[in-house]
């Protein structure tokens, strides 16, 4: 008995050692030559050298601010909110220091919806009534030709939790995609499909040149409803109605630029950075501290981090994107699997946690992707006109209006095309499309 406790004491002390041994290696290596090479991907500056950052105007849209003095306020707000975070204050919102624009307490009601769903039907069922509207968002509907002239959407404010994570248009697309079916209703259609496809196209470089993810999401979803109240124009416009050279632009094939997502998760990778990072209070004991040493190590974690987030950032991811091939959660590497998890076990199990989330937003892009696609598809019916079906001419597109293997076509009998979303299958991406 004696003999069998004492074997126990033996295989007890090896299994330590062993434990400790591991701990030890992984902490001293740190992260592996992969790791850090994602790291530094992660933590390069994608932010673009030349061009306008919508994100002041986006910013200050609903506020009392004259345009010239747009960069110099914004520096200012992204000061004071620095200022406050390294004096510990937590706030619950941040607003811009500026006074509000009366018209920002309108009803919006009246506008078209961003989404805009049924957008030319409602205002033509009253141009007088949106004529009325839009009469009192002179500001926000003046600002749209400054919108159109900007490049990117970055984000200058600390990464931090506390800080503000987007500027939204608030109001402004509203009236903007309101104006422009307006504007076609009223007999200018030519001016009106050149509006709404520079309003698609600043969109589409604001989805790319950004370091929020949640301004990627905005950028997709207010491109969306351009390119639905394109549609509805298009639809209605007859068969020889001249196309601007604006909606080739902003509905040319795509690029890597467009499902690229490196600069929004690198914003992600600064942002869990200052989330994540463990420090010792100055109330906390000697234990919490020890405790806290032994199962976080921010070096070996952001390793983690920066490994599972480069699945969706680099060369392998842009290729991928562009066959609109998604990601799994079930295909990504499990870190918790690995012996080098013993050096950081929160930090390892919060990077499995992480990474998966960010499939959904990969499927976002790809649809976004392929909204696009089909809204070229609709340029390319009328450019190739012949006498077969509209199904069997939609069948003959090219491959660069195609996305991947997922399900597209047509509805004769609602004149609609459509195409199958990855983030929601339940709930298909459809555009209206001239009968022949």
């Amino acid at each position: 008995m004696l003999d069998a406790l004492r074997w126990i004491g033996y295989l007890l002390i090896a299994l330590i050692v062993f434990v400790v041994s591991v701990f030890a290696a992984y902490r001293l290596r740190g992260p592996s030559p992969a790791q850090r090479d994602a790291i530094e991907l992660l933590q390069k500056d994608y932010r673009p050298a030349q061009g306008s950052n919508a994100f002041p105007l986006l910013w200050f849209m609903s506020y009392d601010v004259p345009e010239g003095e747009l960069d110099a306020r914004m520096t200012s707000d992204v000061a004071a909110v620095s200022n406050g975070l390294v004096a510990g204050k937590v706030m619950a919102t941040y607003t811009p220091a500026a006074p509000r624009l009366s018209e920002a307490a309108g009803d919006p009601s009246r506008l078209c919806d961003s989404g805009a769903a049924n957008c030319l039907a409602k205002v033509t069922a009253d141009p007088q009534a949106m004529r009325s509207t839009l009469a009192t968002y002179p500001v926000m509907r003046a600002r749209e030709k400054s919108f159109e002239k900007t490049d990117f959407y970055w984000d200058d404010f600390l990464a931090d939790f506390r800080a503000p994570l987007a500027a939204h248009p608030g109001d402004a697309q509203r009236v903007w995609l309101s104006a422009f079916a307006l504007e076609y209703v009223e007999g200018n259609r030519g001016a009106a499909l050149a509006d709404v496809c520079r309003n698609i196209g600043t969109w589409r470089r604001l989805r790319h040149g950004t370091n929020s993810l949640i301004g990627a999401m905005i950028a997709i979803r207010n491109a969306d409803g351009a390119v639905r109240l394109l549609a509805e124009m298009l639809a209605a416009s007859p068969a020889d109605q001249e196309i601007p050279e604006e909606c080739n632009i902003a509905l040319r094939p795509i690029e890597a630029a467009d499902v690229d997502r490196c600069g929004e998760m690198a914003g992600e990778f600064a942002f869990a950075q200052s989330t994540l990072t463990f420090s010792a209070q100055a109330n906390a004991s000697w234990w919490e501290r020890a405790q806290a040493w032994m199962t976080f190590d921010s070096r070996q974690s952001n390793g983690w981090r920066a490994e599972q987030y480069a699945n969706y950032c680099g060369e392998a991811a842009t290729v991928r994107m562009l066959a609109d091939v998604p990601l799994s959660a079930d295909t990504l590497p499990q870190i918790t699997h690995r012996a080098e998890c013993v050096a950081s076990a929160v930090g390892c199990m919060l990077a499995d946690i992480a990474s998966p989330l960010y499939v959904d937003y990969d499927a976002r892009t790809l649809d976004f992707a392929a909204h696009l696609r089909l809204a070229a598809t609709l340029l390319w019916l009328r450019e190739a006109p012949t006498q077969e079906p509209l199904a069997q001419r939609f069948e003959q597109r090219p491959a660069a209006l195609r996305s991947g293997q997922r399900r597209s076509g047509i509805d004769p009998a609602a004149s609609m095309l459509f195409v199958d979303n990855l983030y929601r299958p339940s709930e298909p991406f459809e555009l209206p499309v001239a009968s022949p």
